[in-house]
């Protein structure tokens, strides 16, 4: 298994994932007249910049220190939650009521689909290892 293919396969899925969520939420915005332009642009951040460094770091990983690797999925997933729980605290403690719901909606899609497929995806990677 090429780990710089995986990596790059991985960080490029993300990138795609990211532009159809986001290309749905404006969709979305379009249709049904939703104000979620701040949501996604804050939730669209957190996931690439998560996802960009996970391929990264996994890259660096798998190639230095193999052994690792469980240890490494378990820390991006704590990571990634404490993360998210730090974005939604920030926008809890400095936005008004009526976005709070719409940015809470918006950044949990993009965070589920983000974690849905980081979990398929080193499934699918620890399982050929």
């Amino acid at each position: 298994m090429d780990i710089n293919n995986e990596s790059r396969r991985y960080i490029i899925q993300s990138v795609v994932l990211f532009c159809l969520l986001t290309l749905f939420g404006g969709l979305a915005m379009t249709l049904w007249s939703f104000d979620m332009l701040n949501a996604m642009i804050v939730s669209g951040c957190f996931v690439l910049v998560i996802d960009l460094a996970s391929g990264f770091i996994f890259r660096w990983v798998a190639t230095r220190h193999a052994d690792m690797l469980p240890s490494f999925f378990t820390g991006v997933s704590g990571f990634r939650f404490l993360g998210a729980l730090a974005v939604m605290a920030i926008w809890y403690a400095t936005s008004d009521r009526a976005s709070l719901m719409t940015f809470f909606v918006v950044f949990l899609i993009y965070y589920m689909v983000s974690l849905i497929h980081h979990s398929i995806f080193f499934s699918r990677i620890s399982n050929r290892l």
